[in-house]
């Protein structure tokens, strides 16, 4: 046999071998692809049923399982209505104790909201000062502006007074959210 016809039939059976096994592969792989769907979806539904979220529409309360913060007190025949006499008692000393904490919640989102501007009033003072600068050194000659160095100095000072006022702001709120504990 010619060399050429040997070359020729190894080249073949070489191809040969190499494709037969991608054929039956992809035979296999689309049952295996069912198949792993198949699971998941089975997994989903089980996970599905197992979760259960408790919301206020799903749970039953009867009266008397649950304790209210005042309990209820028997009466006593004959005995005098406690509540009637003292109005000024723990009732009227509730109210001025919620009428306090509303006033201390009210000042505190005022002092967030002032810490929040100037904390915003801070930063673009920072970045206007870094641009500053910026322009500042990179003229050849800016040992001689002595407007742009005192302009730069007058910046500083800005960020100075508003950092001090962020801190004095951030203590006030520490103070009013203990007291409000």
């Amino acid at each position: 046999m010619p060399r050429s016809i040997r070359f020729r039939i190894v080249l073949a059976a070489i191809l040969a071998a190499a494709f037969v096994p991608v054929a039956f592969s992809q035979s296999q792989d689309p049952q295996s692809v069912a198949e792993a769907a198949r699971r998941a979806r089975e997994k989903k539904k089980d996970a599905a049923k197992t979760a259960k979220v408790i919301t206020d529409e799903n749970l039953d309360v009867k009266k008397g399982d649950v304790q209210s913060a005042v309990a209820e007190e028997p009466k006593i025949a004959g005995a005098p209505d406690t509540k009637a006499q003292t109005p000024a008692g723990p009732a009227a000393n509730a109210s001025t104790h919620a009428s306090r904490d509303e006033k201390l919640k009210k000042e505190v989102d005022a002092v967030k909201q002032q810490l929040k501007e100037a904390l915003g009033d801070l930063d673009l003072l920072q970045r206007e000062n870094r641009l500053d600068q910026d322009e500042y050194y990179s003229k050849p000659n800016f040992a001689s502006d002595t407007a742009g160095k005192q302009k730069l100095d007058d910046e500083q000072q800005q960020i100075s007074n508003k950092r001090q006022e962020v801190e004095r702001l951030k203590s006030k709120l520490a103070e009013l959210q203990k007291s409000l504990s």
